[in-house]
């Protein structure tokens, strides 16, 4: 833009303005940290395109953005209002908006779009509509929306097939992943990639050579017929290689969507994309994952408001050197931490050493890190088996067996090593803070780091506030796992605390129905087509029965009046038996390795023998729906005596919890979430029909009140 040029329109979020030489430039700015598309944006580009229809002056439009980003996507503060219309309110916004960005497309010039930093969503939709794209080469372009129940409804389907091929546009569609600079370009979503200091000059380049050999009348045309040379076995190839199940369909539903609509004219297929875009707003994966965002951001300012006035360690303590500890001293030394690591078996050490020699082998042969940084990595880890060392440390962490009198034993010996203020974290997920704090001379400074395994991958840490916890470590040990990457949820000193509390009621279900006479793989078989990363079963024989057992037994006696477990539990008779699941080749199913050394389940006719011995009943008739709804219903209501119990501060973080901690299937948003979404008058009838099945099943009062007054949890549609 020449420095003599004549504003235009100066509008809140954008500005216009035009050259001597007739090239007008339209910068985007919109108020907050980057630029997304608003009900305001869509007023501004509106009157914007009106202004350059009037002008005569103008030869052709050049699209920025006056941040490091184009345009990252919608204001997604604006869907809840959205998604909360009918389907045909849902349908007529849509139309609106992908009027004004047809008006752009239409426009009576040339227009080329800059596009700096990441243009996601509607952003790339806004940028489609334009003749030409020129990408900064450190650029990416996507269509993400799919992360959110969805898929895209300002032309994103109907422009992305007619640019890039059919193809390519499903993969983009369905997968939610953007793509680099270079990447778009050969895939046809950009005409040209540049610096990022030269996008400007580079476009306006373009602009003026549209202009003068009227290429862009071609370029236009080919957006507006069908799309060209469709292969059919594209879609049956798209539909094959799905891992959506049918309870987040939006991917499935936009391959259809792009099939029929490849096909039609441009003004059908957006009609197309609109009344499907309705119809994949209103389902409950859209609403549930729309509602994570903002439980995301929600569960983020909590933490950051715990760790408040605490910095995070340069040098954390680990005790024990087992699976956990290892896991736990990787993370920390991959995100910058000094680690001192002390276990009393040298044994123990070497194998944490072969752990994160493993771990670090993995990252470098995918990318992640290179000979150098993983070298630095393992150098920031310092073994030994005294426990001095250690007594340096602002927290130490400590992850022994899950034993009460040697977590009490490890931690009285460390209060003499460390320094007055260190804080010291037990990476318990069964015994009580207050407990293993009873010996303690201050026990105000312990509290609670529960990780979950693999730590490496796994995002949640609960930090548990025992009674005596002070503020100032509870703050310590949440900036500990800020700095970790790790989502921190504060929870109180309970039973279970937060998550394998609510995770027992779960398999309590699972044990009670099979107890029954339900096979364990039918069970298995109801939840993963729900929607669950894997059954109840498969799931504790990943766990370890031994363990599991420990942990129901543990949890269960803490909560007397409801965990009342009046059957023979298959976990604990698998555990008795030494059938511990993966680790010793055997559980609810056969384990062996291929020839890659990779884990295989089978069925295992042995198996049957030990649960026929411990069945209190034959097969029962019971329908897959309602496996579902015990399974799912005691969760549930676990989680609202949690929430109740104030042993979370909040439902979204309870929620988000389970999310993270136990893989509680996306769609559903979380168990208060998928309550409200399913209803609460409904969770109340179904807690009526199961009474005869125990105490866990008994809905509290607060929520019989929440149903007979229409008040949700999360403020989802009941």
């Amino acid at each position: 833009m020449l420095d003599d040029a004549k504003t235009v329109l100066d509008g809140e979020t954008m500005h216009l303005s035009r050259a001597a030489d007739g090239i007008a430039t339209l910068v985007i700015e919109t108020p907050g940290p980057m630029n997304t598309l608003s009900a305001a944006v869509h007023a501004d580009l509106a009157r914007a395109v009106a202004a350059i229809e009037q002008d005569d002056a103008i030869i052709g439009l050049l699209i920025t953005s006056a941040r490091d980003d184009f345009v990252v996507g919608a204001d997604i503060g604006e869907f809840a209002e959205l998604f909360a219309m009918d389907e045909a309110a849902i349908a007529a916004r849509c139309r609106d908006m992908n009027d004004g960005f047809r008006a752009l497309e239409d426009l009576r010039v040339p227009s080329v779009a800059a596009m700096p930093g990441m243009s996601l969503g509607g952003g790339l939709e806004l940028a489609m509509c334009c003749d030409a794209r020129v990408l900064s080469k450190t650029g990416r372009v996507g269509l993400p929306e799919v992360t959110l129940g969805v898929f895209p409804g300002l032309g994103g389907t109907v422009r992305a097939p007619r640019l890039a091929g059919c193809a390519p546009a499903i993969e983009m569609i369905v997968s939610g992943n953007p793509l680099t600079a270079d990447k778009a370009l050969a895939a046809g979503f950009v005409t040209e990639t540049a610096a990022s200091d030269e996008i400007i000059v580079q476009a306006e380049a373009l602009l003026r050579s549209l202009f003068y050999s009227g290429d862009w009348q071609a370029m236009r045309a080919r957006k507006v017929a069908p799309v060209e040379n469709i292969d059919p076995s594209v879609f049956d190839a798209a539909r094959k290689a799905l891992r959506s199940g049918p309870h987040q369909p939006a991917a499935s539903m936009a391959i259809d969507l792009i099939e029929t609509s490849a096909q039609k004219q441009r003004s059908e297929a957006q009609e197309a994309e609109c009344l499907a875009f309705a119809q994949v707003a209103r389902t409950q994966a859209a609403a549930s994952m729309t509602g994570m965002f903002f439980a995301q951001r929600a569960v983020n300012k909590a933490a950051k408001a715990a760790a408040s006035g605490a910095d995070a360690p340069d040098t954390a303590g680990v005790l024990g050197a087992g699976i956990m500890g290892g896991g736990i001293a990787y993370t920390l030394a991959r995100n910058g931490v000094e680690v001192r690591m002390r276990d009393i078996a040298e044994k123990a050490l070497d194998a944490a050493d072969e752990e994160v020699d493993r771990l670090v082998a993995g990252e470098v042969k995918r990318g992640k890190l290179d000979d150098a940084k993983g070298a630095d990595l393992k150098g920031r880890i310092a073994a030994s088996t005294e426990l001095a060392p250690v007594g340096e440390a602002k927290i130490v962490i400590e992850a022994v067996v899950e034993r009460l009198d040697i977590k009490r034993s490890v931690i009285t010996d460390l209060e003499q090593e460390v320094g007055a203020d260190t804080v010291i974290a037990s990476n318990t997920s069964s015994l009580r803070i207050d407990d293993i704090a009873a010996e303690m001379d201050r026990p105000e400074r312990l509290v609670g780091m529960h990780f979950f395994n693999p730590v490496p991958r796994m995002p949640l840490v609960e930090i548990v506030r025992g009674l005596r916890s002070s503020d100032s470590a509870v703050a310590r040990a949440v900036a500990t796992a800020l700095k970790m990457c790790k989502t921190p949820v504060v929870v109180a000193d309970c039973p279970g605390f937060l998550v394998n509390r609510i995770l027992v009621a779960y398999i309590n279900a699972f044990t009670h129905l099979v107890s029954e006479g339900v096979d364990f793989r039918r069970i298995d078989r109801v939840m993963e087509e729900m929607g669950w990363p894997m059954g109840p079963a498969l799931l504790q024989d990943v766990v370890g029965m031994d363990t599991g057992a420990h942990v129901i037994e543990t949890i269960s006696a803490g909560y007397p009046d409801r965990m009342i477990r009046d059957w023979n539990d298959a976990v604990v008779a698998m555990s008795d038996a030494g059938r511990l699941g993966q680790k010793s080749g055997s559980g609810f199913y056969a384990w062996s390795r291929d020839d890659s050394g990779r884990l295989c389940k089978e069925d295992d006719p042995e198996v049957d023998a030990l649960i026929a011995s411990i069945r209190q009943g034959g097969a029962p008739e019971v329908t897959d729906g309602e496996i579902e709804e015990r399974m799912m219903l005691a969760l549930v209501l676990e989680a609202i005596h949690a929430l109740e119990d104030n042993a979370v501060g909040t439902p979204a973080e309870l929620d988000m919890a389970l999310i993270m901690g136990i893989g509680l299937p996306t769609h559903m948003g979380g168990a208060l979430a998928w309550a409200d979404w399913v209803g609460l008058p409904h969770i109340v009838e179904m807690s009526d029909r199961y009474k005869d099945k125990g105490p866990a099943y008994r809905a509290t009062e607060e929520l019989r009140q929440r149903a007979r007054n229409g008040i949700s949890y999360r403020g989802a549609r009941s």
